[in-house]
């Protein structure tokens, strides 16, 4: 059996999903802001290059990660207000998390 393994992290309400390469045409912003949470909380970054478009109702943009660390106040190692989790060196696709209910899928209140 043929199977590729997937990498991504949950951080709350957002999901980065490991991807080969970017898409054409992005355009940098300047930002470390990657979305702000269903209770208002930023995930911000550290180190990375951010890219917003809106592909569909879940996928809104890329992070090109490069000693990137996600800082949010309620997710992940840390003390005090802001907790970090350390990801890997890579390109992602930024989604928001979604499940499935009887009636659809709907965006996971962080």
């Amino acid at each position: 059996m043929n199977t590729k393994t997937i990498n991504c992290y949950r951080h709350g309400d957002l999901v980065l999903k490991q991807i080969d390469k970017l898409p054409k045409g992005l355009k940098k912003e300047n930002t470390k802001v990657l979305m702000t949470g269903s209770n208002n909380n930023p995930h911000s970054i550290d180190n990375g290059i951010v890219y917003f478009k809106k592909v569909d109702d879940f996928v809104f943009g890329y992070l090109v990660a490069k000693d990137t660390k996600l800082q949010h106040k309620e997710h992940g190692k840390g003390k005090g207000e802001i907790k970090i989790a350390k990801i890997n060196d890579g390109i992602y696709e930024l989604r928001r998390q979604v499940e499935f209910t009887p009636v659809g899928l709907i965006p996971v209140k962080d």
